[in-house]
């Protein structure tokens, strides 16, 4: 669990660094920003209700914010790092059972994990990786595009509910990346 926690901060952090804190609005979408290693992509959707983009830190490389509504309201971080290993891969769609075995096993490194798949609206394969207790204290939205990994982990004082996991899902099922030319 603090490894999970460790790498999200972390992950969080990155995808502050590569993503401008631009929130302007695109065909009905928040374009949260734009990434830059190896070309260029703007992460867009649209934020939940109430909820306001917290940029953290931002490099070439990094991205890493975190989404607050307030008191009581879950809390999502968000990070984008290049990762060298994935600079060939442009989606999680593209990667083999055996590519994606490899990566499953780094969140089961620590935790106790259930993982399943998830696609968005925009043909975008997700890896979600749910802790598996009573009480779940997180849920890890997990993507690969162009060579950057994507997490979204979704945190709430005394657990992740079933409704906040819904509303997750829903926010991230209209995610998109569109190339910068």
């Amino acid at each position: 669990m603090k490894k999970a926690f460790s790498v999200l901060v972390c992950l969080t952090l990155a995808l502050c660094c590569a993503v401008s804190a631009a929130e302007t609005t695109v065909a009905g979408k928040v374009v949260m920003g734009t990434i830059s290693v190896k070309g260029a992509f703007e992460l867009r959707c649209a934020l939940p209700e109430g909820y306001r983009l917290n940029t953290l830190y931002s490099d070439e490389a990094r991205y890493i914010a975190t989404l607050t509504a307030g008191e009581g309201k879950p809390e999502m971080s968000i990070s984008v790092a290049a990762e060298e290993l994935l600079y060939e891969v442009d989606r999680l769609n593209d990667l083999d059972s055996e590519a994606l075995a490899k990566i499953e096993e780094t969140f089961r490194e620590e935790d106790s994990v259930e993982i399943t798949y998830m696609e968005t609206t925009h043909g975008t394969r997700l890896m979600v990786v749910k802790e598996n207790q009573d009480e779940t204290d997180f849920l890890v939205f997990y993507a690969i595009y162009r060579g950057y990994e994507i997490e979204f982990v979704l945190t709430a004082e005394g657990g992740v509910t079933d409704k906040m996991v819904a509303q997750a899902v829903h926010f991230l099922s209209e995610m998109d990346f569109v190339p910068v030319e």
